[in-house]
């Protein structure tokens, strides 16, 4: 069998290196977490109960002090490749020698579709295709392990304390500091499970935990799942991808969804832009109900925006971001690890909480409108809370803020944050007038909204009122300025809006379609390709009838796609590697988006 040249992975040459690229990576998940496998065999993060939960592995992060659980084929000239099994989140790690398939690993996390039965395991279903030796190596919780124990029968228990995580396995173990290594003998055509368990305090029989039978209840959950997607078009194979991995990042219990499931993967290798993604930012709430009707997931829409608004109800206050959990918001702190490829600090919590982000409320109210426009139900009580959003709104867009980047220095007026609340106000008009109800409320916003546009036309436009900048009095431009078309502010094709994005173009596209996200240095070091604005700007070129170049742009951002079709938060300019956190919701729901916009061209043409 031919490896196709995307999945090469040469493991002499890998292993040499301290950290595997991010995109040698692809994540598994279930309904309440995720965890990274690499290309060696090893995975490397994930965190137990739950998304945010503290990393049971994490030498993602720190390859000295971090947590792994590798099994790979022993020898020289292996080279292993990674695929989904199917239309699901079940992942195949094959591992070749001379061309030939030797011995592949199957791994998944048990997913069932009653949202209160959760399973905190890794299933890894081993298969030897020719006598092979192979390696196992457990290490959770990487150096604050403080005890581990060993069973003749059942397997091996490593604590850190409080927490625990157990392995099933008859393999023959060897102590080894904090965990335990060993080889396995496998004969051609045996298959072995092995399980690892959080919160197992104690070793069990390996038929306890049914591997095959939850092997085959997890296929029943994303086939079940996947058969609500309405989309038959246009790169039906990337927008399923991206589905199921959407799917992955929501949280079951509350129906939130993270933006990532890991912390601190930096977006430049060296600098300190290092977050933690593991919340639910109130912002990308209108792309998720977006993307996700769209696609026909109705329920998922529902369930997160009604989620979202039970809890701003609850706590009486919007704030930017929430954990999906039901856990408290608590400070952001440093952890004493060296980060991904020496990228220190390494981020627990998000600072971001305490920022003010003016387009947070607007995107909540764009969000229920979307709802509504797609005969989702908007109910009296739904609209109380909106109002209360719209009067603060109304108070609150003449104040200077963070922006949508969540620039952590000074508080600005900028142009895309004042945009939004324009959008908003009108949203809310829309939504009422909808209801038909508030007829004088309506008005009244809706002249609120000409006020705010009439500001941006003056203020936020360059000196000489040929583009629109960052922020007002500023001469730079914004790459969240490509979503003015977007949301309907400004004309595609009006000179304004042309100008601007010939600025945006010259200034912020490093490399064809890729975009760096302003040009002002806020002091936190380089930036690289954020792909959410590579997908603004595919949606820019469809709205301006520039369809050959929309279609060059898609295709050149599915060529740096790694081989299981996952997309990080960023691409490095020049080298075209993953970074920052990884996969990336925003990065998954913008290319869908475009893919969708595309793809109503393509009809029309094949119509013509």
């Amino acid at each position: 069998m031919v490896i196709p040249k995307k999945q090469r992975a040469p493991l002499d040459e890998i292993l040499k290196e301290d950290y595997l690229p991010i995109e040698d990576y692809a994540p598994i998940f279930s309904n309440r977490t995720t965890a990274l496998v690499g290309k060696t065999g090893s995975i490397d993060w994930g965190c137990f109960p739950n998304v945010d939960s503290d990393p049971v592995f994490f030498s993602l992060l720190d390859k000295k002090k971090g947590g792994f659980f590798r099994i790979m084929l022993k020898g020289k000239g292996v080279e292993a490749s990674q695929k989904y099994v199917g239309e699901t989140n079940i992942l195949e790690t094959s591992f070749y020698r001379n061309g030939r398939k030797e011995l592949s690993i199957t791994d998944f996390l048990p997913t069932v579709s009653e949202p209160n039965i959760y399973f905190s395991e890794i299933h890894r279903i081993v298969k030897a295709f020719s006598d092979a030796t192979v390696s196992l190596d457990f290490f959770p919780f990487g150096d604050s392990a403080s005890a581990a124990t060993a069973d003749k029968r059942y397997g091996y228990v490593v604590s850190d304390g409080e927490r625990h995580e157990f392995l099933s396995t008859d393999a023959r173990l060897v102590r080894k500091g904090s965990g335990f290594s060993g080889a396995l003998a496998m004969k051609k055509g045996e298959r072995r499970n092995i399980v690892a368990a959080f919160g197992v305090s104690k070793p069990f029989a390996a038929d306890g935990f049914q591997t095959m039978k939850r092997l085959q209840q997890t296929k029943d959950y994303w086939h079940r799942w996947l058969s609500n997607m309405r989309y038959n078009g246009y790169r039906r194979d990337s927008i399923t991808r991206s589905a199921l991995a959407l799917k992955g990042l929501f949280f079951s219990p509350t129906g939130f969804m993270v933006a990532a499931p890991t912390t601190s993967l930096p977006e430049s290798i060296g600098g300190t832009r290092n977050w933690d993604y593991r919340y639910t930012w109130i912002r990308d709430t209108a792309y998720v109900i977006d993307t996700m009707l769209l696609l026909g997931f109705k329920n998922e829409a529902s369930r997160f925006l009604y989620s979202v608004i039970d809890r701003i109800e609850r706590e009486g206050k919007v704030d930017t971001i929430y954990p999906v959990s039901r856990k408290r918001m608590g400070t952001e702190i440093q952890e004493s690890l060296e980060g991904y490829m020496h990228s220190a600090p390494v981020r627990l919590g998000n600072a971001a909480a305490s920022q003010f982000q003016l387009d947070q409320y607007a995107a909540l109210i764009d969000a229920v409108r979307i709802f509504m426009d797609n005969d989702g139900i908007v109910n009296m009580h739904m609209w109380t809370i909106i109002r209360d959003l719209v009067e603060k709104i109304v108070k609150l867009w003449h104040m200077p803020d963070n922006s949508i980047w969540e620039i952590r220095a000074q508080q600005r007026d900028y142009v895309y944050s004042k945009a939004l609340t324009w959008k908003a106000l009108l949203d809310a008009a829309q939504i009422a007038q909808n209801l038909g109800i508030e007829k004088v409320f309506r008005e009244s916003i809706r002249t609120e909204a000409a006020a705010v546009r009439a500001e941006i036309e003056k203020k936020g436009v360059s000196e000489n009122g040929d583009y629109y900048v960052q922020y007002y009095g500023g001469k730079g431009v914004d790459g969240a300025l490509l979503r003015l078309p977007l949301i309907g502010y400004a004309n595609p094709k009006s000179r304004r809006f042309v100008n601007t994005l010939r600025e945006v173009e010259k200034r912020l596209m490093k490399e064809d379609f890729l975009f760096k996200r302003y040009d002002e240095d806020d002091g936190m070091g380089e930036d690289n390709g954020f792909l959410l604005l590579s997908f603004w700007y595919i949606e820019d070129l469809i709205l301006m009838g520039d369809y050959r170049r929309a279609e060059e742009g898609l295709k050149r951002i599915m060529n740096y796609t790694n081989g299981v079709g996952i997309l990080p938060e960023e691409i490095e300019f020049g080298s075209h590697r993953y970074l920052g956190n990884y996969p990336q919701a925003l990065s998954h729901l913008s290319f869908v988006s475009a893919l969708l916009k595309y793809n109503k061209y393509v009809l029309r043409k094949r119509k013509m």
